[in-house]
């Protein structure tokens, strides 16, 4: 959905005659946008950051378009792409849940709570491929 720009993201939902708060739900900053959720917003760098350890040595951010590119740019073998692809969906997906839950539902989780989350949803998933 999000490559699709089917994530209904505030600038989204605006175009849309459907007017909601605006403003980041993690960074309290910037407007929310899919660009800005994926990866321009600070907070969740730091998130792909701990995940894609390559990132720290860039000079500027990545968008998800290029997140997914330079996993295959890393020349990784066929095993470690695909855990890295499988962590760059699981991140995708539990951001998006836990912009929701701060939205919604009034639960904040932290950085290291929603790493340990995709950690965990990529172990379970990984250890299902061994089978």
């Amino acid at each position: 959905m999000m490559f699709h720009e089917g994530l209904k993201t505030a600038d989204v939902l605006a175009v849309r005659g459907i007017l909601v708060p605006n403003i980041c739900s993690f960074c309290q900053a910037d407007m929310e946008t899919i660009t800005h959720l994926y990866f321009e917003c600070t907070y969740i760098f730091d998130i792909a950051k701990r995940l894609f350890p390559w990132m720290n040595n860039l000079f500027m951010r990545s968008n998800f378009y290029q997140v997914f590119d330079s996993i295959f740019d890393q020349g990784f073998d066929i095993k470690t792409r695909n855990n890295y692809l499988l962590i760059a969906s699981a991140m995708i997906y539990f951001v998006w849940r836990a912009r929701n839950d701060r939205r919604f539902g009034s639960i904040i989780d932290s950085k290291a709570t929603i790493i340990a989350k995709i950690k965990k949803a990529v172990l379970i998933k990984a250890l299902k491929w061994k089978k």
